[in-house]
């Protein structure tokens, strides 16, 4: 028992370790970027690296700030809207997400995962129908999509669509989706479906 629990002991220091060490890497990687920019305020590529590091600290405010440098300079970047709608969906402003992701898939129409995140935005503001759409196309671009199938059950579920929810909740699952963190999405999604789709 002792040994079991040094073991696990062990295991959770090793994982603050490498937790400690990533977010150190962040930081310098940060600071470095944020020189160069001071160096040079057009550089796009910075801003954008720095808006992405911004991003895995959990700091949204800082990495839109960035993204909204880099559609400045780069208004041709559908990866700079589709970052800037992931910092939007961070401080859970989804209609400036779905505006994002819009622009992204105008210039990418292949970028599944604004279709994805767009749809989850629509869910978000309970427009469920308007996410149907784009969950079909992320579908059609990679048919393996755990994500794509998890969120149209979560539509299905806010539209009443019990039967079609069911099997979308299956193939997500099968597809390594978390079992139990997608349960508790589509109960939460029937929790908040229309009084006119019933209960």
């Amino acid at each position: 028992m002792t040994n079991g629990h040094a073991h696990d002991d062990a295991q959770a220091q090793a994982q603050a370790d490498a937790q400690a060490a990533a977010v150190s890497r962040l930081e310098e990687a940060i600071h470095d970027l944020t020189r160069a920019i001071e160096r040079d305020p057009d550089d796009a590529s910075a801003y954008y690296q720095r808006g992405v590091a911004y991003g895995q600290m959990a700091a949204p405010l800082e990495a839109l700030r960035d993204f909204n440098h880099v559609v400045r300079l780069r208004p041709e970047s559908a990866e700079a809207y589709y970052n800037r709608g992931m910092a939007h969906t961070s401080l859970h402003q989804p209609l400036q997400a779905i505006d994002d992701y819009t622009k992204a898939i105008e210039l990418d129409p292949t970028l599944r995962d604004a279709y994805n995140n767009r749809a989850a935005s629509y869910i978000e503001l309970r427009r469920a129908d308007e996410a149907l759409p784009d969950l079909a196309r992320a579908l059609e671009i990679d048919p393996e999509s755990a994500s794509a199938y998890a969120l149209r059950a979560m539509a299905q579920a806010l539209l009443g669509d019990d039967a079609q929810c069911k099997e979308d909740t299956r193939r997500a699952v099968a597809l390594g989706f978390e079992a139990n963190a997608l349960e508790y999405l589509v109960l939460r999604a029937r929790q908040q479906r229309a009084p006119d789709r019933g209960v």
